[in-house]
């Protein structure tokens, strides 16, 4: 892990977004998905209103490893299982703390935290909702994939569609209808 954590806390939020870990152009901007994946993730939640200043505004935005983990062949690279594993009492403070009603994981490596059926594809988890106790916190979860530009699953047609159907779930949902379109 490089550099300074970086982190998007929003105290009295009841959603949690949990993405992978920093890029390396997000410690210099200071804030969770600042760069070219913000775009395309920020892009998804235009699309059902949601505007890049008020999800930062309203979401405790997280991350499985606070840090970047430094470059890899092909973009950044994964954090490993010492690494999730040193930065997850971060995030189960978080959880604790914060007793969100949603979280909105973001990226295989975000997902695998909270789904505990090992092996699947996204296809088995994007455009679903899910409920379970997450560190001891009853809540809701939607996934979405990694918005990187890397990841050729979001161009696919399926994928395509179950990110749009993962976005429905989340404007239908109720955290989400009360903080963003009361």
């Amino acid at each position: 892990m490089q550099g300074n954590p970086v982190h998007g806390c929003v105290p009295v939020s009841k959603i949690i977004s949990l993405g992978q870990a920093p890029g390396i152009h997000e410690e210099r901007f200071g804030r969770p998905f600042a760069y070219t994946a913000g775009k395309t993730l920020f892009g998804w939640f235009k699309k059902i209103g949601i505007e890049e200043e008020n999800f930062r505004s309203k979401v405790n935005m997280s991350a499985v490893c606070r840090c970047f983990p430094g470059k890899a062949k092909s973009g950044d690279r994964k954090p490993d299982s010492i690494e999730v594993k040193n930065c997850s009492q971060f995030l189960e403070f978080e959880v604790r703390f914060h007793k969100p009603e949603l979280l909105i994981p973001i990226g295989k490596l975000a997902i695998d935290q909270v789904f505990e059926l090992g092996k699947y594809k996204l296809e088995d988890v994007i455009g679903r909702s899910f409920s379970r106790k997450f560190y001891g916190v009853q809540l809701d979860w939607i996934p979405l994939p990694h918005p990187s530009g890397l990841n050729v699953w979001n161009q696919t047609e399926t994928g395509k569609k179950l990110i749009q159907k993962a976005l429905e779930l989340l404007k239908d949902h109720p955290v989400i209808r009360k903080e963003f379109f009361r």
